[in-house]
């Protein structure tokens, strides 16, 4: 080989060499897309309706058996009793339940658990607001939440979604939800704008709730905020001798 082409390989072996650590010094790239997903849904822990006057109390069921952890067989016409006497509904006309009777429930049941916590019901002008906040408090507090659906005269429960990041860190992007039905799929996952979430539009309550829920997405909802984890104590420098200058 010519000792003019040898000196031209050096130089672009080195060239090549310097390449190769120079891009294994960069920093390495994080795919945008990495979505952040927590669904608290167990198999065993789903309830179907036992008639049709039940489904706030199965979805109460459910919900408190996703909380536990396993089925604590619950009665679902012992809640259902339990909620008809504390909700907004007429007690003469009314065969189920609502969003307040629901919230009081949980709260009472809860206890089922192993755990205490309270559930409230809020009611949001649009559906991703709604589902938002879900989200949210389902990363929170790792408790599913309650959705009114077909316009007020049905109860489910969403046990979990994906999103853009964690809800806790801060701005996020919700595309999925997963929704148990206790008249329907047992474990189904939609968009987050195909949720069933939709508007409020029963009239069959106390007229201050009727003006609360009417129109609005309504949702049952595990109370609590986040609380970032401590920072980590620094473990202090051991103290050395200090010897004096002469």
């Amino acid at each position: 080989m010519p000792r003019t082409a040898s000196r031209h390989l050096a130089r672009l072996a080195g060239l090549v060499l310097g390449f190769v650590l120079v891009a294994s010094l960069a920093p390495a790239k994080t795919d945008a897309a990495t979505a952040f997903t927590l669904d608290v849904y167990f198999g065993s822990g789903y309830e179907h309706q036992v008639d049709d006057r039940t489904c706030t109390a199965a979805s109460t069921a459910m919900m408190l058996n996703f909380i536990a952890g396993r089925d604590l067989g619950l009665s679902q016409m012992s809640i259902l009793h339990y909620e008809q006497p504390r909700d907004a509904l007429n007690d003469k006309k009314q065969r189920g339940s609502d969003p307040l009777g629901w919230s009081k429930a949980l709260t009472y049941f809860g206890p089922r658990t192993g755990k205490s916590f309270t559930y409230n019901w809020e009611a949001y002008t649009s559906e991703s607001a709604a589902l938002k906040r879900a989200a949210t408090q389902i990363a929170v507090t790792r408790k599913p939440v309650g959705l009114a659906i077909w316009n007020g005269q049905h109860a489910a429960v969403m046990t979990g979604f994906v999103a853009s990041r964690d809800p806790r860190l801060g701005a996020f992007t919700l595309t999925h939800v997963w929704i148990s039905d206790p008249y329907g799929s047992s474990h189904k996952r939609y968009t987050a704008a195909g949720s069933p979430l939709d508007p409020y539009l029963e009239l069959d309550a106390t007229p201050a709730y009727n003006k609360a829920w009417y129109r609005k997405y309504v949702i049952v909802v595990p109370q609590g905020a986040y609380t970032p984890p401590p920072a980590p104590t620094p473990t202090p420098l051991p103290v050395g001798m200090v010897v004096p200058v002469r």
